[in-house]
């Protein structure tokens, strides 16, 4: 940008993520900021950016050509959550896993 002339102007954008601004805004608010940026970023990088648990990334890697950021940097590397019982149990009852049990 600064080599450019000053009159030069910006190029137009292929998208554009308009939040609201305020003094009362939430920014860690799941659904009113999180959720949409990250489906704005995933649809500019065509990407998924969700966290999987390994169970999810181990299905993936058979089943996808493409495996998300998550899975190829944690669980790929062997850097994944740690699996307990407790953490199984939610996972069930939120719908994320199967029960195999």
């Amino acid at each position: 940008m600064r080599i450019r002339p000053p009159d030069w102007p910006l190029p137009r954008p292929d998208a554009i993520h308009h939040i609201v601004e305020d003094f009362l805004t939430d920014w860690t608010a799941p659904n009113a900021h999180i959720l949409p940026l990250r489906r704005f970023l995933e649809n500019c990088l065509s990407t998924d950016l969700r966290n999987f648990f390994a169970e999810s990334c181990f299905l993936f890697a058979f089943t996808r050509q493409k495996l998300p950021p998550s899975c190829q940097q944690g669980y790929m590397r062997m850097q994944g959550l740690v699996g307990s019982q407790e953490l199984r149990h939610h996972a069930v009852q939120a719908g994320l896993l199967q029960d195999y049990t």
